[in-house]
């Protein structure tokens, strides 16, 4: 259910911004190739998703009938936002308090809301709140996986 995935996300809270912490301005801030995000500019995504998603997770049980999820343009954000020249302290502190929020908040949705809260995707294709929630983790984790297979590890290390 709901609460493993907490729990990883708890996971990946307490490890991977330590993880983080050790890398250079240089190495967080070089894109990974040419026209990609650096490992900053991800990390800034991931703080996009987690701002969007907690929104969504707040407002859906609340909403008359379907909750129909608004689209935002990633793209923009990150450039809006400018988290490829941001401190990587900032980013990854944001990151940090973001997730942090994330588990708190998901942590407080009533059993029952998982399953009887339905949302709506941009492609019409409709879902629960579970699902979005355990999709969050999944983004998040294949963005983790962009920045260093490594970050996924580091919380195999943790109690």
């Amino acid at each position: 259910m709901i609460t493993k995935t907490v729990a990883q996300l708890g996971r990946y809270v307490e490890s991977v911004p330590l993880q983080l912490r050790a890398w250079s301005e240089e190495r967080m801030a070089t894109p990974r190739a040419l026209g990609k995000w650096s490992s900053l500019q991800i990390l800034g995504h991931l703080c996009d998703s987690a701002i969007n998603n907690c929104r969504r997770i707040v407002e859906a049980p609340t909403a008359a009938g379907l909750y129909v999820i608004t689209p935002y343009n990633q793209d923009k954000w990150v450039e809006a936002q400018q988290y490829a020249s941001a401190p990587a302290e900032e980013i990854i502190a944001l990151w940090d308090s973001l997730n942090r929020s994330m588990v708190r908040v998901i942590s407080a949705v009533p059993v029952d809301t998982l399953t009887t809260c339905h949302i709506q995707l941009p492609n019409g294709e409709t879902h629960t709140l579970e699902w979005l929630i355990k999709d969050y983790l999944e983004h998040l984790e294949h963005h983790l996986k962009q920045i260093s297979p490594d970050l996924l590890l580091g919380e195999l290390l943790m109690p």
